[in-house]
């Protein structure tokens, strides 16, 4: 991996070859000290990466940054710096920067930024990437994307064991994989959101960073904070600290849905489940809604509220489906009682296999990805493909009966039982 390093103080030029000198796939080709002659240096050498310093004494870091990219959109940009300013990261990422790592960084930190930059930046002269993961933006600054209207597909579920991050991960996968489209899957689940342990995704970037961003979010920017798992999948994650989760707003949420959604055919969002202000940011801007539930007499009581909650309300009719999950004999309950008691039908079941499910998640390698033959696997297959049928008459929809079921609003609240 080829590396030129830009910083007007010998000693920091020195001190970050001498770290990269320990990793033996690493090459420092050229160093420079100005702005101008990092341009010329870089724009000669062709690296796969640089290092650029945010202070130089002729050019802005910045500035440079955008110069090298505006002529050399394959150049992986690594701005270095010491101000934690979400405007200063911004411009980075708008000037075509790929990473932006504050000073003082680790070892660690730099080796992984400049190994993940270079392998996003020029896949097709590396070695490829790790087997599991590695972070990428979706849609680089400098490429045109085609604008799309996909489907924001939001994942429900009332109480905890029913399955709601399992199946929004696995049906991303499905619809990447076996249907060719391209799939942004959001954790949307802000304090205890589980998708990065299923994927076994590094959080280096998250909602967190979407959140210090000041000001409208464009596409390009956010997609700059989108991780790509091996999959192709690209996954918007959880923060990692609780705190951050409080920083995010439903207006936020429902900004970064639309954004995405223009960008990619479906936007799978994995929920916390219950009727908090982030799950209703999700719904107000779904296309369809996915209700998980088992056979168990709190899912099936759930289920009920969640009718007649949406009854209730009254507003624009959303496409909803109901998916059984960990469909078993033996529980004392047959789908057939919970479709007359709720007066609706379910099309599609999720089969029961404790021990294949628990194994992908403590791997962090969904069963759509590992196992494509598993019947679970086929069975998602056949809810992505339901999604994916571009005719909303042809498409499966729960069929409720003398009911009609539109879903809530953001803009109304319910909190013990009143609106």
């Amino acid at each position: 991996m080829r590396i030129v390093i830009v910083d007007d103080i010998p000693e920091s030029r020195d001190n970050l070859e001498r770290l990269l000198f320990f990793e033996p796939d690493f090459q420092v080709v050229g160093k420079a000290a100005r702005g101008e002659e990092a341009i010329d240096l870089v724009l000669r050498l062709a690296p796969h990466v640089v290092l650029l310093d945010q202070t130089l004494p002729d050019l802005d870091g910045i500035e440079v940054a955008s110069a090298i990219t505006a002529r050399a959109p394959g150049i992986g940009v690594i701005l270095l710096g010491v101000e934690q300013d979400p405007e200063i990261l911004r411009r980075a990422m708008l000037a075509g920067a790929r990473e932006y790592l504050s000073k003082p960084f680790s070892y660690d930190d730099l080796i992984e930024a400049v190994r993940r930059v270079g392998h996003v930046a020029n896949p097709q002269s590396m070695m490829p990437a790790p087997a599991t993961v590695f972070a990428a933006p979706l849609a680089p600054v400098h490429e045109p994307v085609t604008r799309r209207e996909g489907q924001v597909v939001v994942v429900l579920g009332s109480k905890g064991g029913v399955g709601r991050t399992f199946i929004a991960t696995n049906l991303a996968i499905c619809l990447q994989r076996a249907l060719q489209r391209e799939v942004v899957l959001v954790d949307a689940d802000l304090m205890r959101g589980d998708v990065a342990v299923l994927l076994n995704l590094p959080a280096h970037r998250s909602w967190t960073d979407l959140a210090r961003l000041a000001g409208p979010l464009d596409g390009e920017l956010i997609h700059e904070f989108v991780t790509r798992h091996v999959s192709q999948v690209g996954v918007v994650l959880a923060p990692a600290q609780l705190e951050d989760a409080e920083r995010i707003g439903a207006e936020r949420i429902q900004e970064v849905l639309t954004e995405l959604r223009r960008r990619a055919d479906f936007v799978i969002v994995d929920t916390r489940g219950g009727y908090d202000d982030i799950t209703l940011a999700c719904a107000d801007v779904a296309s369809t809604l996915i209700w998980i539930l088992t056979l168990e007499m709190t899912a099936i009581k759930e289920t009920k509220r969640f009718l007649e909650l949406v009854e209730r309300l009254g507003f624009q009719q959303k496409r909803i489906m109901f998916v059984l999950n960990q469909q078993r004999s033996g529980s004392g309950l047959t789908v057939e009682e919970v479709e007359a008691s709720l007066r609706l039908s379910i099309p599609i079941r999720i089969s029961s296999d404790p021990q294949a499910v628990i194994a992908s998640i403590n791997e962090g390698t969904p069963l759509a990805w590992q196992h494509r033959q598993h019947r679970i696997t086929a069975e998602l297959i056949q809810l992505a493909e339901l999604l994916a049928n571009e005719s909303r008459e042809a498409v499966l929809h729960a069929r409720v009966r003398k009911r009609r079921l539109p879903f809530l609003s953001v803009s109304h609240r319910w909190t013990n039982g009143r609106r």
